[in-house]
C-alpha cells in the first residue's frame, strides 16, 4: 500500500490581501552556510554527533541541547547552523542516504568480472549482507523513521527524495549492464523492493520457522529475472 505523506500546515494567520491574491508563507529564515573549513568542520561535526545519538537514544529521547553537549559546542553554536532537532536529523538522513547510494553503486563496480549474471550474484550476495548489517545497526531509528514518515511532511520528502534517487541510478546502472529495457523502471522499483522487504523479514520475523537462507536465495533469483528478464 503506498504510503500517505502528511500535508505540510498552511500559515492561517496573515489576513489575504485585497488583490485577492493568498498570502505566501513567510520563508524560513536562512541557516548559515559555512564556507571557512572550520566552520564546515563544526557543522559535519554536529552532524555526525547528532546522528550518532539519535541512533543511540532514539529521535525522540534526545534534545538540541544533548547534542550540543556530546559535541563540546555551545547551543547556540549548534542553532546557528541548524534550526532545530528535526533540521539535524533531516540533513543527518541526507547525508546517511548519500552515503549508501555511493556504497551501493560501489558494489556493483567492484563485482564487474565475468559474464552479467557472475556479476550481479556478486553484487546481490554484497548488497543483501551489507544492507542486512545496516537494518541490524538501526533498527530502532528505522522503525521511528517509519512513524515520522507518516506524521512529518519533511522526513517523507527526503525518505521519498532518496528512494527516487536509488531508482533511477540502479535502473541507469543495469542498462548499462544489459538489463531488459522493457518496463525498466518499473521492473528496477520492484526488484529493490523485494531486497528491502526481505531485510524486513528477517529483522522482524512474523512466522520464527521461517526458512530465511531459501528465501535469500529466492530474493536473489526474483530481483534477477525482474532486471535481466
Amino acid at each position: 500500500m503506498a504510503k500517505e505523506k502528511p500535508e505540510k500546515k498552511k500559515d492561517e494567520k496573515s489576513a489575504a490581501p485585497k488583490s485577492g491574491r493568498k498570502p505566501q508563507a513567510a520563508a524560513p529564515k536562512p541557516m548559515a552556510v559555512p564556507k571557512q573549513k572550520r566552520s564546515i568542520e563544526t557543522r559535519l561535526k554536529i552532524l555526525s554527533v547528532g546522528g550518532d545519538l539519535i541512533l543511540q537514544k532514539g529521535y525522540h529521547n534526545i534534545t538540541a541541547d544533548d547534542i550540543a553537549k556530546a559535541a563540546g559546542l555551545s547551543t547556540g553554536i549548534v542553532y546557528h547552523y541548524f534550526r532545530d532537532k528535526k533540521d539535524i536529523l533531516v540533513q543527518a538522513l541526507q547525508m546517511a542516504a548519500d552515503h549508501l547510494m555511493e556504497d551501493v553503486t560501489r558494489f556493483y563496480h567492484e563485482a564487474e568480472k565475468g559474464e552479467k549474471e557472475i556479476e550481479f550474484d556478486a553484487f546481490a550476495e554484497k548488497t543483501l549482507d551489507y544492507l542486512l548489517d545496516y537494518h541490524q545497526r538501526n533498527w530502532a531509528v528505522h522503525e521511528e523513521l517509519e512513524a515520522l514518515y507518516h506524521t512529518d511532511a519533511d522526513i517523507a520528502e527526503v525518505s521519498d527524495g532518496f528512494w527516487q534517487n536509488m531508482y533511477e541510478n540502479m535502473e541507469q546502472v543495469f542498462l548499462l549492464k544489459g538489463a531488459n529495457p522493457e518496463n525498466s523502471a518499473e521492473n528496477i522499483r520492484m526488484a529493490i523492493n523485494y531486497i528491502e522487504c526481505f531485510c524486513h523479514t528477517y529483522m522482524h520475523p512474523i512466522d520464527p520457522e521461517l526458512d530465511q537462507t531459501y528465501m535469500r536465495k529466492k530474493t536473489i533469483e526474483i530481483v534477477k529475472k525482474l532486471i535481466f528478464g
